[in-house]
């Protein structure tokens, strides 16, 4: 704020692509709109630990920057589900997406993403403990280029929301579970036996039988499985 004030921008634009905040614990909502105003050929943003700001900072990013492609909110605890219905608006342009420990989305978050951002490659929803198997379906349905996917932590996600992914994002390469406790080895066995491109499977604190595990690394002999099941070597 001193700095515009010293040098104000009169509406000038700054043709810059890439902007990283991360850390930036003082930013607001206020600060924002003057960046997205100001940057709208922005397409890489990130925002990680930002915990000032709130969905309606989101409102002026999709509103004066519409061709971003990457951005992350992780940790941005004030930020929820209207934050990602303004984050849908940039539609077909988004492929990556971090909400990490974004506590207040949930389901219906998730539902506007999928249903504007088909196109979108990585989504990282770890600690969204709002995020179930209806949610992960939606996903499944609408974006089936999916290649990372990270729901670590979200208890309410099951074998039933991985089977959904198994059958319409056979495409998948990275997909971490850690600490999904309802996740089972039939969820395990439906995305060995369909994505066969899978390259990292985290497993985690997860009860799945070492049996479960032999199957992944025969269906998807080039893939990383990380677990903490003593049995399975």
């Amino acid at each position: 704020e001193a700095s515009l004030q010293l040098s104000p921008l009169h509406g000038q634009q700054i043709s810059i692509h890439f902007l990283d905040m991360t850390d930036c614990f003082s930013l607001e909502d206020e600060g924002l709109r003057t960046i997205a105003s100001h940057c709208p050929r922005l397409t890489h943003l990130y925002l990680r630990r930002c915990s000032r700001l709130t969905d309606e900072a989101l409102r002026h990013l999709a509103l004066h920057c519409p061709s971003i492609r990457e951005l992350s909110l992780s940790d941005c605890r004030l930020v929820g589900d209207f934050g990602l219905r303004e984050v849908a608006r940039l539609e077909g342009c988004l492929r990556y997406l971090s909400v990490a420990h974004c506590t207040r989305i949930t389901d219906v978050g998730v539902r506007y993403v999928s249903r504007y951002c088909p196109r979108l490659r990585y989504l990282n929803a770890r600690g969204c403990e709002g995020l179930t198997d209806h949610g992960l379906g939606h996903l499944a349905r609408s974006c089936p280029k999916l290649k990372s996917l990270d729901v670590g932590k979200c208890p309410l996600v099951s074998d039933s929301g991985l089977e959904q992914l198994a059958m319409y994002c056979q495409g998948l390469r990275r997909v971490s579970l850690r600490a999904c406790e309802s996740v089972t080895g039939r969820g395990l066995k439906a995305l060995a036996a369909n994505c066969c491109e899978l390259q990292l499977l985290n497993v985690q604190d997860c009860e799945v039988s070492p049996e479960a595990l032999r199957f992944v690394r025969r269906h998807c002999r080039r893939c990383v499985i990380e677990h903490t099941n003593p049995a399975f070597y």
